[in-house]
């Protein structure tokens, strides 16, 4: 293959992150990359296992004189969240990324997501794997699967193959920001069946387009616009003045990623397609001020429409409004930690099964009782409404230890060899930090990674030279761990 990444160090790494991104990668779709690393592990004699899922664990013994040293578990994710504009001519089941440098050291892939997350840790841990001129303790390396919806691999997992009692994950940073702890959360599905009936009226679509999006996590508190929201909002504002009844709708794409973009198309039984431009500009102008100062590109079109069919009117009303009054966004902040969010809810997608519209919202939290409060709350509206509802897919939360002697040593290196201050963080963010406490009860966990940005988002990046700094750092450290 044609490496767009020549002449930086590390020169492996760089080289195993461009073969990643040359696999197809999606949630669920992890297969051929699982089989690759499979095989490069096989090639190099190396013992590993990969179960019905694609989980991979791969092991190689200590360096010489460590060899009877306690392991350490290495861990990342195979899986990428696959976003592009409706635009951009891209098969994220069939295509490469298209890598892109710009400002001489920030890698991006043009039009899509990058898929630092994870990508780094999987090209961190092969590099690792590969190299023969390192001193570290016996590796575990952990590559699990469909962590991007909803941690599903590692709580597939079978810990019996694991025995450290330290690990590093590598989905977190930056650069000198060690993690200590992440959120927990869980699942809300709304169902509303409907029954199709020949389309009445004239039809109408609407798109919401020119939103940034982000990760529902990081990015919860940015009030970045949800499509969904707005696009509800919108349909909500144009039912005081016209009838209609909704034929299709769709919006988002992944759980765990804000929907920047949604459609629908209606069936007007009253009132003109003028009408429906005149109150979609009026709610329009009230969301771009409402996000003028972070969503500012928001745009609500209207076209005329074709529609042989549409959903029954008692389906089309529950259906609003479970949109219109589904809460969404940050629901409460720490007092604790300063900018820390303790639980929020996305509204991340919706789509049409057979007779059947889902609407998937993500609950995140930083304690149990928060999710199961949200969650009541959803089911009883949602019982209100008169639609099914169901919670399902929790995962815990990767609570902070007080005692972590990988920690501080973690941080006293990194001040030692950078002449910085490290820093500890805790995120709002679900990882999968929190599901290896419960395979491995009692583990010491850190998490790190280098300089990156804008995950689920088209404007994902990444700092190559912070990528090198850390990598180094990792190498650094696991010769640092076998003087424990």
């Amino acid at each position: 293959m044609e490496y767009v990444i020549k002449g930086r160090e590390p020169a492996d790494a760089l080289r195993y992150f461009e073969e990643i991104c040359a696999i197809p990668h999606g949630s669920k779709n992890e297969k051929a990359l699982a089989e690759y690393i499979k095989k490069f592990a096989e090639d190099r004699g190396l013992w590993v296992k990969m179960d019905d899922m694609y989980n991979l664990i791969i092991k190689k013994p200590g360096s010489k004189g460590c060899e009877d040293l306690p392991p350490i578990i290495l861990q990342g994710h195979l899986d990428m969240v696959c976003e592009k504009n409706q635009d951009v001519v891209h098969d994220f089941e069939k295509d490469p990324l298209k890598l892109k440098i710009r400002d001489g050291n920030i890698l991006y892939a043009e039009g899509t997501t990058l898929g630092a997350d994870d990508g780094v840790a999987i090209a961190y841990m092969m590099a690792i794997l590969d190299r023969n001129d390192l001193v570290h303790p016996p590796l575990e390396c952990v590559m699990t699967v469909q962590e991007e919806i909803g941690l599903l691999g590692a709580l597939g997992l079978d810990g019996a193959d694991l025995h450290a009692k330290r690990m590093i994950g590598m989905d977190a940073g930056g650069e000198g920001i060690f993690l200590v702890s992440s959120a927990g959360g869980g699942y809300v599905n709304y169902e509303i069946p409907f029954t199709r009936v020949p389309a009445q009226g004239q039809a109408v679509a609407l798109s919401v387009r020119g939103l940034i999006g982000g990760h529902s996590a990081g990015m919860i508190d940015a009030e970045r616009g949800n499509s969904i929201k707005i696009l509800a909002r919108t349909l909500y504002n144009l039912s005081k003045t016209c009838k209609f009844t909704i034929s299709t709708i769709s919006g988002g794409a992944k759980t765990n990623a804000i929907p920047r973009e949604s459609d629908c198309v209606i069936l007007l039984q009253q009132g003109t397609l003028e009408d429906v431009k005149a109150s979609v500009a009026e709610s329009e102008g009230k969301i771009k001020a409402e996000l003028a100062f972070s969503d500012p590109d928001v745009s609500i079109s209207v076209s005329a429409a074709s529609a042989d069919t549409m959903m029954d009117e008692t389906a089309s009303k529950k259906l609003l409004r479970a949109l219109h009054l589904a809460p969404n966004g940050c629901q409460m902040m720490s007092k604790a930690i300063p900018g820390l969010v303790n639980a929020s809810l996305n509204v991340g997608v919706v789509t049409t099964h057979g007779d059947k519209v889902v609407i998937e919202l993500l609950i995140r939290n930083a304690a149990d009782s928060l999710r199961e409060m949200i969650a009541d709350n959803l089911l009883d509206l949602a019982d209100t409404i008169g639609i099914t509802a169901y919670t399902f897919k929790e995962f815990p939360a990767f609570d902070y230890s007080a005692e972590s002697p990988l920690r501080d040593l973690a941080m006293s290196l990194y001040e030692k060899t950078s002449g910085k201050k490290a820093e500890i963080r805790a995120v709002h963010g679900g990882t999968e930090c929190g599901v290896f406490r419960t395979l491995c009860p009692g583990i010491d966990i850190i998490g790190f990674g280098p300089r990156k940005g804008e995950a689920h988002t088209l404007a994902e990046w990444m700092d190559l030279d912070s990528y090198n700094t850390t990598f180094q750092f990792l190498i650094k450290l696991l010769e640092e761990i076998t003087k424990l």
